[in-house]
């Protein structure tokens, strides 16, 4: 997975931009995941602008999904202490890269694994069977729902707005 950042370290904080080529709504989905799992207390989710504020013990930090094209993203992460540190040049970036560490790892499986429709158990893209119940892998029956524009379903019905699959 390659990944262009920018980080910006001081003053107590630490800004992170990264850019991945993946779907807004689907990279929404995993940044959501993925600070739930920091175990960080959220304070805020804005749905329509993508932005999650949350803080830690002595951190405020937010992330947010700026779609670039149709396929990229920028995730934005901002981390910065409570109080404002001058001439502080410890790093503070363990909250920004336990976030990403997260998110990178949800972001591979993601794109490895599909969930068997049969027993719900994580299923390699490139297996034909499930290898937990042995039902078959359905061939290439992935849409995206021409409604609300959500993508990679494996479905008959989009689980975002219920429209069933066109054959």
């Amino acid at each position: 997975m390659e990944v262009l950042f920018m980080r910006i370290e001081g003053a107590g904080g630490c800004f992170d931009d990264r850019v991945y080529e993946v779907d807004r709504d689907l990279c929404w989905k995993i940044v959501k995941l993925s600070v739930d799992e920091t175990g960080f207390t959220l304070d805020e989710v804005d749905e329509a602008r993508c932005i999650i504020k949350f803080h830690g013990k002595d951190k405020l930090m937010q992330v947010a999904v700026q779609p670039i094209d149709e396929d990229t993203v920028h995730v934005i992460m901002d981390a910065t202490k409570a109080r404002l540190q001058i001439y502080s040049w410890k790093k503070e970036t363990e909250e920004v890269e336990l976030f990403y560490d997260i998110f990178e790892k949800k972001l591979r499986e993601m794109r490895n694994y599909v969930i068997c429709r049969q027993c719900g158990e994580k299923v390699s893209v490139a297996a034909k069977f499930c290898p937990e119940c042995g039902a078959k892998k359905p061939e290439n029956n992935i849409w995206d729902c021409p409604n609300c524009g959500n993508k990679g379903i494996d479905a008959k019905f989009c689980p975002e707005c219920g429209h069933k699959k066109e054959d």
